[in-house]
C-alpha cells in the first residue's frame, strides 16, 4: 500500500505574499553596470576598445543568466504556490492505489536479477524529454502542478540554451574583430593599403 500523500502545507513552506505568473523576461536583461558610463571614456585604441567591450560581454552575460535563473526560480515558487492554495480550498488528494501484491514480487524479482554480461548499462546520452501538454480532466492538482514544473524546466532550459548560444555568437563577432585589428598592427602595409585604395 503506497504511503498517504504529504500536504504540500507546512511551516517551510508558507509564502509571504502571491507572487504573479511570469510573463516576460525582458527584465532579466537588465544589469547593474560596472562603471560610469557617463564619465569613462573609451579608449581610441581599437584593441584596447575591443577587449574593453569583450570583457563587458562576459560581465553582462554572467548577469543576465544569472537574473534567467533567479527568474525561474520565482516562476517555480509561484507555481508551488499556486498548487498549495488550491490543495488547502479542496483538501489533500485521495492516495492511489499501489501496486497488487502480484506485481509487487515480480518487479522485486526483476530489480534483484543479475546484470547480463557483456551488457553496457552506462548511459551514453540522455534522451530529450518531452513531457505531455494535457492531462486527462480527473487528474489531481499535484500531477498538474508537477507537468507544470517539469514543462516550465524545458522552457527555462531552452531558453538559456538559446541566450548561451546568441551571447556566443556576439563574442565570436568581436573575437574575430580582434584578430582583424591584431593583425593590421601585425603588417602595417596593408593598413596603409587599405587607407589609399
Amino acid at each position: 500500500m503506497a504511503p498517504p500523500a504529504q500536504p504540500l502545507t507546512g511551516p517551510a513552506r508558507k509564502a509571504s505574499k502571491k507572487i504573479p505568473p511570469l510573463t516576460n523576461l525582458a527584465p532579466c536583461v537588465l544589469v547593474p553596470l560596472r562603471d560610469d558610463i557617463l564619465n569613462t571614456e573609451l579608449s581610441q585604441d581599437p584593441v584596447r576598445r575591443i577587449k574593453w567591450i569583450l570583457n563587458t560581454i562576459n560581465y553582462q552575460r554572467e548577469g543576465i543568466r544569472e537574473n534567467l535563473l533567479c527568474m525561474f526560480e520565482r516562476e517555480k515558487q509561484r507555481a508551488i504556490q499556486q498548487a498549495i492554495e488550491m490543495e488547502q480550498a479542496q483538501g489533500p488528494p485521495k492516495t492511489r492505489p499501489g501496486l497488487p501484491l502480484s506485481e509487487v514480487d515480480e518487479v522485486i524479482a526483476n530489480m534483484e536479477a543479475p546484470a547480463v554480461p557483456g551488457m553496457n548499462y552506462n548511459i551514453s546520452s540522455m534522451p530529450v524529454l518531452h513531457p505531455p501538454t494535457s492531462l486527462p480532466p480527473n487528474t489531481s492538482h499535484r500531477d498538474r502542478t508537477v507537468l507544470e514544473l517539469l514543462l516550465m524546466v524545458e522552457k527555462g532550459l531552452s531558453q538559456l540554451q538559446g541566450f548561451e548560444k546568441y551571447m556566443a555568437d556576439i563574442k565570436q563577432h568581436y573575437l574575430a574583430c580582434l584578430e582583424r585589428e591584431l593583425a593590421k598592427m601585425d603588417d602595417p602595409g596593408r593598413l596603409t593599403e587599405g587607407r589609399s585604395g
